[in-house]
């Protein structure tokens, strides 16, 4: 009896590429680590509910409409060029956040700059990563590679044992982009990866119309309804338990990241066992569960245990998406395909982030959490439906034993 390969080996992860792509992702990822933290250094400066969501939202404007630019530069220019001028932008947005005291237009400009390099890396380094990791072992792959960037949430409670205040926290920013600017010397090192060649000689508009097919759309559904739960977490999460006097609340992160590093390092091949699909459902049921705790907790040990729950949700839901993502485009326009995917946490974190947080200025912060949470079990159920449909739709594979 004849075996196929994969029936007695398993393609391998790790390569040198991929291990210099893992230091470089974990570098830049500190950036975005410190998006808890700067609520807490708005509200120093006397800022709003509303100010904040907005500050924060402003910078996925650059990102949003630079998004399509970065999904046609990784397709035709490459990963790396891409790549080296995000961390640019990234690194120069967050030292100059240290140089800034008040709101106004100068923060607004920041941000933006901040988000075009996030939309640059974002979207980057996970196109790079779907490049290097075997398709038998995808979800699996971009699931370890994901971890790298969830350490550098443990920076948060670092930063709480430190002491440091809305005033000191300001000097946290410069450092963390001169480390921005650092990951560098790993993404010089790497060699532009062989990409699949443009499929014929169709219109790139056609492309980007075939994103947007039945086999995408539960895909894009899920990305909103995942990327809104964790813009308002991020956001509004540890100012929350400040608010109701819980002490070193940015321990949560620790758990957040602990969570999702915990299930990705332990059961990260379970999505590809059971099917991504199956695993959807009860990954985004544990954020909407932490969201609605986060709506009543009073206690360090309550709010720990909604950082732990969305971080499970986290760990699973992220590298879910961005394998269906991958899977269910053509490999020519995986670029696009990933740039549609990050470009739409932009538009969650453009759109869904002050509208919620004035919601909490006119009521209160539990019922924000409430509010969300009931969005996303509304948006679950038509992700069933069309999940649905988009299986059924697949065409038939079959196989023949000679």
């Amino acid at each position: 009896m004849n075996l196929a390969p994969s029936a007695v080996t398993r393609e391998p992860l790790v390569s040198r590429s991929f291990l210099l792509l893992v230091m470089g992702q974990f570098m830049q990822s500190l950036g975005y680590s410190t998006l808890p933290l700067l609520p807490l250094y708005l509200t120093w400066m006397g800022a709003t509910r509303l100010e904040i969501g907005v500050t924060m939202a402003v910078g996925s404007i650059g990102g949003l409409v630079f998004r399509p630019v970065v999904g046609w530069a990784l397709d035709r220019v490459g990963r790396r060029p891409t790549l080296l001028v995000g961390t640019v932008m990234l690194g120069l947005a967050t030292i100059l956040l240290g140089w800034i005291t008040e709101p106004g237009w100068l923060l607004y400009a920041d941000r933006v700059l901040f988000g075009l390099g996030v939309g640059c890396l974002f979207t980057g380094y996970f196109t790079w990563a779907a490049d290097l990791v075997p398709a038998s072992r995808r979800t699996e792959g971009l699931a370890l590679f994901g971890i790298a960037g969830l350490l550098p949430l443990c920076v948060n409670p670092i930063s709480t044992e430190l002491g440091l205040t809305g005033a000191e926290i300001r000097w946290l920013f410069p450092a963390v982009g001169a480390l921005i600017l650092c990951s560098l010397f790993f993404v010089l090192q790497l060699k532009e990866p062989e990409r699949a060649a443009a499929a014929g000689s169709g219109r790139v508009s056609g492309r980007w119309r075939d994103l947007f097919s039945l086999r995408l759309l539960p895909v894009w559904l899920a990305t909103v309804t995942f990327s809104a739960m964790v813009a308002v977490f991020f956001s509004y999460a540890t100012l929350t338990a400040e608010t109701r006097g819980v002490e070193r609340a940015t321990w949560m992160w620790f758990l957040y990241a602990g969570g999702a590093i915990g299930v990705r390092l332990f059961g990260s091949r379970l999505p590809d066992r059971i099917g991504p699909s199956n695993l959807m459902a009860p990954a985004l049921a544990s954020y909407v569960v932490a969201l609605l705790l986060c709506a009543q907790s009073t206690t360090w040990e309550s709010f720990l245990l909604c950082g732990l729950l969305a971080g499970v949700g986290h760990g699973y839901c992220f590298p879910i998406l961005t394998s269906q993502a991958v899977s269910r485009a053509d490999a020519s326009s995986r670029g696009r395909s990933l740039s549609v995917f990050t470009g739409l946490w932009d538009v969650a974190l453009l759109v869904l982030t002050p509208a919620f947080g004035a919601f909490a200025d006119a009521w209160d912060d539990a019922s924000m959490f409430g509010l969300v949470a009931m969005c996303a079990v509304c948006t679950m159920g038509i992700w069933v439906v069309l999940e649905s449909r988009a299986e059924a739709s697949k065409p038939a594979v079959f196989t023949t034993n000679g």
